[in-house]
């Protein structure tokens, strides 16, 4: 079964009803829990939305896309066209940032997050319901700086419309939309800055998925917290909603984290890999398509050192630098040259000096060891970045010459984070997501402008 959503513009796969962004039929969409299932209709994902909620999440898009329209529309009077990180105002190109590096990047489904040298965080992209935590819902084109805090940001990341940070203190911060719990204040009141949760300051990993939150904290213990309705917080026998954030087991050797929509994988000190929540398309490896509500090691003698996922495939890395992906494959996202998915892991290429991957909505990315990035899977936005919008099953040099030491993915936009640290975006652009000052698609890597 094909499954892929569009931006405006951009034809829809048969069978989808396309109005902005549309996920496929296993993920849940933005705070409205709003998902197109096969035929084009929408409906609640697990019974604890409302007609409220998908009406406020339908007019928060309107209003971004109608930003997003405007902001085209301005750029097309001023001739020639603007430079980099210019906007047209009034006929004039004015510049409104500069190129710049950072220390950690982050993406969330429709925006970015980037921790600058001074330690202080930088936000771009979608914000219709508080995600950049710059205290409005209003978009931004360049990456705009979140008042600071008192100590340094560490580690940033996003959700659907959601993101949670740790500073170097060890606090852990939350901000966005929270109609399931899953900023872990306790209630369900969306915040638009940043907003501690707890009084712990021992948070070492934090993870955003679509409508829920996991993290680790510096004795190795899990905690997740958020939307639970296919058993994504690994709690055990309960499938409902947790606002604060609860014990995942009884572990205490937990080192890395990978969340992206309604499933998590972590690994362990003893480099086993295990994961948990829907499963519909076999994603959590573990050779059926039954969900799991508590972690599940994945069968097998590979023994991992780095993981992440997509809403529906997982890519991990074992300890002797092979890449595997498992699955759903619709559009080639495990990068095995077929659209044939997999339900256990299946190795990528022969390589065996992959160092990093990153798992988008229907592709995905890596970086091998020197620095050379790949991408492969959907391309429609030119997510991929190799100056096309076609198609590849099998990993794909981008922007060859350049090293880089990261690379994320949100739904169809991707960045990266060059070994000097310099900030590249590419792909989808409705909301601001590549940071250039514009809302054109991007099909090659483009520097992220920083607000002056």
């Amino acid at each position: 079964m094909f499954r892929w959503w569009s931006v405006v513009g951009v034809a829809c796969a048969a069978g989808f009803a396309c109005a902005g962004p549309v996920p496929p039929a296993d993920v849940v969409a933005d705070g409205g829990d709003v998902v197109a299932r096969e035929g084009g209709d929408a409906t609640d994902f697990d019974g604890q939305g409302d007609a409220m909620d998908v009406a406020a999440e339908s007019a928060v898009d309107a209003l971004d896309a109608t930003d997003a329209y405007d902001a085209t529309m301005e750029a097309a009077v001023c001739s020639p066209p603007c430079g980099a990180c210019q906007t047209c105002r009034a006929g004039i190109c004015t510049t409104v940032g500069m190129s710049g590096d950072a220390m950690r990047i982050g993406t969330g489904w429709n925006h970015s997050l980037a921790v600058v040298l001074s330690g202080n965080l930088s936000t771009w992209g979608s914000n219709g319901l508080g995600e950049l935590g710059l205290g409005d819902r209003d978009n931004r084109t360049v990456a705009s700086p979140v008042m600071a805090r008192a100590s340094p940001w560490r580690v940033v990341t996003g959700g659907s419309r959601h993101s949670c940070g740790i500073l170097r203190d060890g606090t852990l911060w939350c901000w966005g939309v929270n109609v399931h719990g899953q900023l872990g204040l306790g209630d369900t009141m969306e915040r638009l800055t940043p907003t501690r949760v707890g009084t712990d300051s021992d948070w070492s990993e934090i993870q955003c998925g679509g409508l829920h939150s996991c993290g680790i904290r510096v004795d190795g213990s899990l905690w997740c917290w958020g939307a639970n309705a296919a058993g994504q917080l690994g709690l055990g026998m309960t499938t409902t909603d947790q606002p604060t954030p609860r014990r995942v087991g009884s572990f205490t050797d937990w080192r890395r984290l990978a969340a992206k929509a309604r499933f998590n994988c972590a690994l362990r000190m003893d480099e086993s890999l295990w994961c948990w929540g829907d499963n519909s398309d076999g994603q959590l490896g573990t050779g059926d398509a039954m969900d799991r509500n508590a972690p599940a090691q994945l069968p097998g003698s590979h023994r991992w050192t780095f993981v992440r996922n997509g809403p529906l495939h997982t890519c991990a890395i074992t300890t002797t630098g092979e890449l595997h992906c498992w699955g759903n494959n619709d559009t080639g996202q495990l990068g095995t040259g077929t659209m044939m998915g997999s339900r256990t892991p299946v190795r990528v290429g022969t390589d065996s000096d992959w160092t990093v991957v990153a798992g988008g909505f229907n592709h995905t990315c890596g970086v091998r060891s020197g620095g050379a990035m790949f991408c492969w899977g959907l391309n429609t936005v030119g997510q991929l970045g190799l100056g096309t919008t076609e198609l590849h099953s099998t990993p794909t040099p981008v922007n060859a010459g350049t090293a880089y030491a990261e690379v994320l993915t949100g739904m169809q936009h991707t960045c990266a984070q060059t070994l000097t640290g310099g900030v590249q975006c590419w792909g989808d652009n409705t909301w601001g997501q590549v940071g250039d000052a514009t809302n054109t698609q991007r099909r090659v890597p483009t520097s992220v402008c920083f607000a002056r």
